[in-house]
């Protein structure tokens, strides 16, 4: 049987080689497109964002990750609001989005059509404190720079782009530790520079994976021939013999075990996957700004302390909240109002208390002191109901309340009628002497003013009394439109 073909790759990142059935040999010290989801749904856990949608661009990459991405979040149960998926033009999809409610968007796209994704965004005010965008982390530096193929401005994108949280691998340890090279993630890095530059080579962010990799085959070489050894001297006395099917036995097996840190962090296999690191970075003033990294391995979320920035004085929420609230009197004005309607009445009382005390005065007795003690009267009850009418929900209970409906308004009513009505009896008095022409003396008695008073009050009482049975006062619930409040939405109720 031929020898079995292990293959280790450094660079290689799509999810279809993560398949065992197809690639039983197959292992990567390059964390894989699928590595990131864990990370976001980590991510999302943190801020408690439980309600998000996707913008995946329409190619085999970034849909199968969107998939994974999808198994990830429903084993979270974290909602998923809306999926959508573009060839070349995003705008009628990031308006779904929108439509949608979606404010935690996950997007996986080229940095070609990310341009195209921020440009459609600017337009439809899909950024700020309201939205949060995620997106890949391995774009080329000032990628927004060399994207021509979108009408927005330079300006405009980095608007729309402000506070982005871009997700990818970590292509060298921030751990200051000596690994099994004997240097550090930093010195190794060093030297990989001075050697690149003298070579004169562009740099690459696989160089640790490859680095990391080739440690990983002598390690596992190492480590079998320790074994075979062993075997051989256990089997001395015997035709030692050991087949291919074996050998790969062990290989693999070894390979599983690998266990050593590394210039790219702790490395470790599950299943021929790399669990590596991923960093978190956040786009801030036109620069990206490491904001935390993931371990895979611990699964791990660390978030350096007061990075992030949100552009709202706290994180987006991720969906509109509908917050029913009761809308109140303003119980400063009606202070305000309590007060001097208080002042009303005491002023009002001291005229009353002036007009009895003067009631056998000449000139008071000429002016109908009776008369002046109804229209004091009716304006205190006037008065009244201005107290009556300040008294809401949030004062009384909703039974209270409707009694209060039909207290208020009788009150107020009957205060003005007899007001109105004693100023009316004394106004046509002065009309009924004035229009006699022969001026012969003619006396009107107070008594008369009071039928027309009561005359005017008894109108007042059959139309109340009629209402009332008929038709009484209710209380009612009326919903008014959504009024925006921050990050929520209210709708008033009253």
């Amino acid at each position: 049987q031929p020898f079995s073909l292990f293959m280790l790759s450094f660079a290689a990142t799509t999810p279809v080689l993560a398949d065992r059935k197809k690639y039983p040999n197959f292992f990567r010290t390059v964390p894989s497109d699928n590595a990131v989801n864990p990370a976001v749904v980590k991510f999302l856990n943190y801020y408690n964002w439980s309600r998000v949608g996707t913008l995946t661009q329409d190619v085999q990459r970034f849909s199968e990750v969107r998939n994974d991405l999808t198994n990830e979040l429903e084993k979270a149960d974290i909602q998923i609001a809306d999926t959508e998926s573009f060839s070349n033009d995003p705008c009628v999809n990031v308006k779904k989005l929108k439509d949608n409610d979606v404010r935690i968007i996950i997007g996986q796209f080229d940095e070609n059509l990310a341009a195209k994704v921020f440009c459609c965004a600017y337009n439809l005010n899909m950024y700020g404190s309201k939205y949060q965008w995620i997106i890949p982390g391995w774009y080329q530096g000032n990628w927004w720079e060399q994207a021509n193929s979108t009408n927005c401005t330079t300006k405009k994108l980095l608007t729309a782009m402000e506070g982005y949280i871009s997700v990818d691998f970590e292509p060298l340890s921030a751990k200051q530790i000596k690994g099994i090279s004997g240097r550090t993630p930093q010195e190794y890095e060093r030297e990989y520079n001075r050697e690149r530059e003298q070579k004169g080579v562009e740099a690459s962010k696989f160089h640790g994976f490859a680095y990391d990799g080739i440690w990983v085959i002598a390690k596992t070489l190492t480590r079998v021939m320790e074994l075979l050894r062993h075997k051989e001297r256990h089997d001395m006395y015997h035709n030692f013999t050991v087949d291919d099917r074996e050998v790969g036995k062990m290989v693999l097996d070894v390979m599983n075990e690998t266990n050593f840190f590394g210039v790219t962090g702790q490395v470790m296999f599950r299943n021929g996957e790399r669990m590596g690191t991923i960093k978190f970075t956040q786009f801030q003033e036109g620069q990206e700004v490491k904001v935390g990294e993931y371990n895979a391995i611990a699964d791990v979320l660390d978030l350096i302390n007061n990075t992030i920035r949100f552009q709202g004085v706290e994180p987006p929420k991720d969906r509109t909240f509908v917050r029913l609230q009761r809308r109140q009197i303003n119980v400063p004005l009606y202070s305000i109002l309590s007060t001097i309607t208080i002042l009303g009445m005491l002023m009002a009382g001291a005229f009353l208390f002036f007009n009895i005390k003067n009631r056998n005065h000449r000139l008071i007795k000429m002016s109908s002191p009776y008369m002046n003690n109804l229209i004091i009267l009716g304006g205190m009850l006037s008065y009244a109901s201005i107290f009556l009418f300040g008294l809401d929900g949030s004062f009384v209970s909703d039974k209270e309340f409707e009694t209060l409906c039909t207290v208020r308004t009788w009150i107020l009513i009957v205060g003005y009628t007899t007001a109105f009505g004693a100023m009316f009896a004394k106004t046509w008095r002065v009309h009924a002497i004035f229009k006699n022409v022969k001026m012969k003396k003619k006396i009107i008695k107070d008594q008369k003013l009071f039928i027309i008073v009561g005359g005017m009050l008894l109108i007042d009482l059959c139309i109340l009394i009629c209402w009332q049975i008929v038709d009484p006062l209710k209380r009612t619930v009326e919903e008014y439109s959504l009024e925006a409040s921050g990050a929520f939405s209210t709708t008033v109720k009253e």
